[in-house]
Formats: C-alpha cells, sequence, structure tokens
C-alpha cells in the first residue's frame, strides 16, 4: 500500500513538472506598431508613444528604449521590436522592415536541444536573463560560460551571431 502511493505521488509530483516545462514558452514576444512620437534622451535612449492597436484604433502606449537605434527613429516610422526578460528590456528589431541590428552582448549559462531546435539562455547586465533560438551551426560552436554578440531578427526567427 506504502509503494502504491510513493508510486502516485511521484506520477503526480511528474506530471506538475511537465505542465510547468510544457507551458514555459521558450520565444520571447514581439509587438509591431506605429510611432506617434519620439523623445531622446541624453544617453542613447528614448521614450516613444505607439499606437496600441490591441486597445482600439486611436489608442496609445509609452514605451522606453536603450537603443543606439534610437536616433533614426521619427513620427509615423513602423517599429517591431522584442520583449525581453519578460518585458523588461525592449528590443529594437527593425524600423520600416529594415533590421537594425543592434548588438546585445551577454554570457551563456546553459544550451538546451528540444525536439530538434535548440537554444541559450544568456545573461546580461543590460536585459537580464532571456532564453533565445540559435542554429544548429552556431550552436556547436559555443560553450557554456561564453560571452556573445548577437542581434534578433524577426519573430520566431533565431539569433544571429556578430
Amino acid at each position: 500500500m506504502k509503494k502504491a502511493l510513493l508510486i502516485g505521488m511521484f506520477l503526480i509530483a511528474t506530471g506538475v513538472c511537465w505542465v510547468w516545462y510544457s507551458m514555459n514558452d521558450l520565444t520571447p514576444v514581439s509587438s509591431t506598431t506605429n510611432i506617434v512620437s519620439v523623445e531622446l534622451q541624453a544617453d542613447s535612449s528614448c521614450r516613444l508613444i505607439v499606437g496600441n492597436p490591441s486597445k482600439g484604433y486611436n489608442s496609445t502606449k509609452t514605451e522606453s528604449f536603450d537603443s543606439p537605434s534610437c536616433s533614426k527613429l521619427k513620427e509615423g516610422d513602423e517599429l517591431t521590436y522584442r520583449y525581453l526578460n519578460e518585458g523588461k528590456y525592449l528590443y529594437i528589431v527593425s524600423i520600416n522592415k529594415e533590421s537594425t541590428k543592434d548588438p546585445l552582448t551577454g554570457v551563456i549559462t546553459k544550451m538546451i536541444e528540444r525536439d530538434g531546435y535548440f537554444y541559450i539562455h544568456v545573461i546580461s547586465p543590460a536585459f537580464g536573463k532571456e532564453t533565445f533560438p540559435i542554429g544548429k551551426k552556431n550552436w556547436e560552436k559555443l560553450n557554456i560560460r561564453s560571452n556573445i554578440t548577437f542581434y534578433l531578427d524577426h519573430w520566431n526567427h533565431n539569433i544571429e551571431l556578430l
């Protein structure tokens, strides 16, 4: 009877862990919107008022970016950006569908291969902790604790090493 109870508890714990693991999305979230206004800061950062189509046609929201591409932004531009570290850091992917290739740097803390797809966990003083998809050729070249410099391209694409 005790063995059956232990096996049952083990199966329940395994099921809970499997559900938690499968619910974690390894891909950062992306958004595309139009810029309503730009406020440049002295330290290559900027505050933007952008359209918020999820709330309605004329709705806007304010977003802050720390990016070399801030100086290129102007009212009316189409902006694609990704939320990193659960939205604590915003990365400008493209302006008017042209990739910015702003460099990101960090240290690889973990490497994961799941169902033929490859991911790396990176810690950076700029954006914190994040997981990125990476191509197999690049994944094979890297090691845990390696410094890495890369940029992000379009939604759900692998990172590009610099």
